[in-house]
């Protein structure tokens, strides 16, 4: 209901000041699996390097056989596309008086060519006699003319095989273009799928491929860590369970539930879908979350909070390959947050928020192909980011601008905002990335800024937070808010995160310096300037049997806080234990 009078007015001064009772984005959204870029699995059919070929010419017997090379002609390139052209092979030899074994030369640069354009095919040398000096060679493309499964697919055989198709509809078998298709398939939730080609015998350069297929229906973890603020406690358990590729439309469903230690001062219950359209991996997809806070304030806990939020988003891979992807996406927000002072609401948040979000990740070729001591999850070099454009609408009965009709909000059926300066039609603009360099596989040193840019005062969700979660490890999450904001997270590992054999273990120790600026539209803080956040700590996180992943550190903040005077030096421990109960 709404409140006419002053009578709740400190009350409702004291919540917004404080924000105590509103949890911030990165505490609700813990549950549900973001972005597209984090899960992808970058492997796929490597046809590796190329070994020459055997050449009976190279016999001794042929050793005083010569001849001067003057045109070589190419059969069987009539699949390939027009611009395949492997005079390379030859012309800087035309003219010349070589030995036979030169025509194996010929034909293995020539096979490595076509390898190096992706193309699947064998280049032979047919019984000739080399006639004024010209020289044939055949060349058998290779193409995939039906697909087998292998395995128990389940509901998900169907899309397996329409992912797949389009490699059955190229005229010769391309590596470099079947490479998205066999990392999309790889992406689809629910399967393990590889490929195998087998040649049919009787039909040369025609190929079986042969999808071999392990169901993975459900899968379910557990998350143990104290990143909490002091006044929801701060440890919290998660329990998270998967459901995919149920209805073989590339499916996944996933329910978690978060809680604080004592399973009263936070409870976050999430449920999460996404789906695939077609065959070329456009996902479309929907969270559901609703959250209960309950804070101890001056040992009380008179405040209390309700946040009801849903999201519809799409994104399309763009480009997907080893090396590079990029994904677009765009999507709603609906978000609801009520602050309760006993039974007495006192604010109440409706955003209703449209975003367009582009995420890039691309890692050296070297490591995409595992040479060197690097792989595609710890690269040589490797950076990731995302930009996104955040609008909040004026629609489905969204909040009140309360700095421009304060009247109204203190109408029937209105409420004030978490902030009354703050407008639930701002515009956003984040940006988040993740660079990673190792001059050698045991050290890595890693950026990850982060920055928020808002020209207007926002509500509580929207706001930019620091802390545990985000920048600024060591303090509260939520500790400083901003309307804009900057910062990055550093760190110096030393080792791998992952164990060198199936089943083994790992341990990467490492040390880190956070720092984050923190800009709001409030009156009051205007002459402030920026609100610095800086904390610096060590730790280590171990993966052991690829079941069990720790992260402990001691963090130290470096800083105090406007509304914290003792943060500063107020070091802590931070312990995170995930287990992957079942897969």
């Amino acid at each position: 209901m709404a409140l006419a009078g002053t009578a709740m007015m400190p009350a409702i001064a004291m919540a917004q000041a404080s924000d105590v009772a509103l949890p911030t984005r990165e505490e609700i959204e813990r549950g549900v699996v973001q972005g597209a870029i984090g899960d992808l699995d970058n492997s796929a059919l490597d046809a590796g390097d190329v070994e020459r070929a055997p050449c009976p010419l190279a016999a001794p017997e042929f050793a005083d056989i010569s001849f001067t090379l003057s045109n070589v002609v190419f059969t069987g390139l009539e699949p390939f596309p027009e611009g395949v052209d492997l005079s390379g092979a030859w012309v800087g030899m035309a003219g010349q008086t070589m030995p036979v074994a030169a025509v194996c030369e010929i034909r293995d640069r020539a096979a490595t060519m076509l390898r190096s354009m992706g193309y699947l095919a064998a280049v032979q040398v047919p019984p000739q006699r080399i006639e004024d000096g010209t020289l044939r060679l055949d060349v058998l493309a290779a193409r995939i003319t039906r697909l087998q499964i292998k395995g128990d697919a389940g509901p998900n055989e169907g899309i397996l095989l329409r992912y797949l198709s389009p490699l059955t509809e190229q005229s010769v078998f391309n590596t470099a273009e079947a490479e998205r298709t066999l990392l999309l398939t790889r992406d689809l939730p629910g399967v393990d799928a590889r490929l195998a080609l087998r040649p049919i015998d009787g039909k040369p350069g025609e190929l079986v491929g042969e999808v071999s297929v392990r169901r993975i229906p459900w899968s379910a973890d557990a998350l143990v860590q104290n990143f909490g603020s002091s006044a929801t406690g701060p440890w919290s358990i998660l329990g998270r369970v998967r459901f995919a590729g149920q209805t073989g439309m590339g499916d996944a469903t996933t329910l978690s539930l978060v809680t604080s230690s004592d399973f009263d001062e936070q409870i976050v219950f999430q449920i999460g879908h996404e789906m695939r359209l077609g065959r070329d991996g456009l996902r479309l997809a929907g969270d559901f979350t609703y959250a209960e806070t309950r804070p101890t304030v001056g040992g009380q806990n008179p405040f209390s909070s309700e946040t009801v939020a849903g999201t519809i988003r799409a994104d399309y891979p763009l480009i997907r390959s080893r090396t590079r992807n990029l994904f677009l996406g765009g999507g709603l927000d609906i978000v609801d947050q009520e602050v309760m002072f006993g039974s007495a609401t006192l604010t109440e948040d409706k955003l209703r928020v449209a975003w367009l979000r582009a995420d890039y990740a691309t890692i050296d070729g070297m490591s995409a192909s595992g040479r060197g001591g690097y792989s595609a999850l710890e690269p040589h070099f490797g950076v990731s980011g995302g930009v996104e454009v955040r609008q909040g609408l004026n629609i489905f009965g969204a909040s009140t601008d309360c700095s421009k009709n304060f009247d109204k909000c203190l109408g029937a059926g209105e409420e004030f905002t978490s902030r009354l300066d703050g407008d639930p039609t701002a515009f956003v603009l984040r940006a988040d990335a993740n660079v990673t360099y190792r001059p050698d596989p045991r050290f890595t040193i890693a950026f990850q800024p982060r920055a928020q840019w808002a020209p207007n005062a926002l509500l509580s969700y929207e706001e930019f937070s620091g802390g545990n979660y985000t920048i600024g490890r060591g303090y509260d999450p939520g500790a400083v808010l901003g309307d804009s904001a900057l910062g990055f997270r550093s760190e110096l590992r030393y080792g791998s995160a992952w164990p060198e054999v199936a089943g083994g273990h790992a341990v990467q120790p490492y040390a880190f310096f956070d720092a984050g600026w923190f800009w709001n539209h409030d009156a009051g803080f205007d002459e402030l300037g920026a609100e610095k956040l800086f904390s610096a700590g060590a730790g280590a996180r171990a993966n052991f049997m690829d079941r069990f992943r720790l992260d402990a550190a001691l963090a130290v903040p470096l800083r105090d806080t406007r509304f914290d005077d003792g943060a500063k030096g107020d070091w802590r421990a931070l312990l995170s234990l995930s287990v992957l109960l079942a897969q």
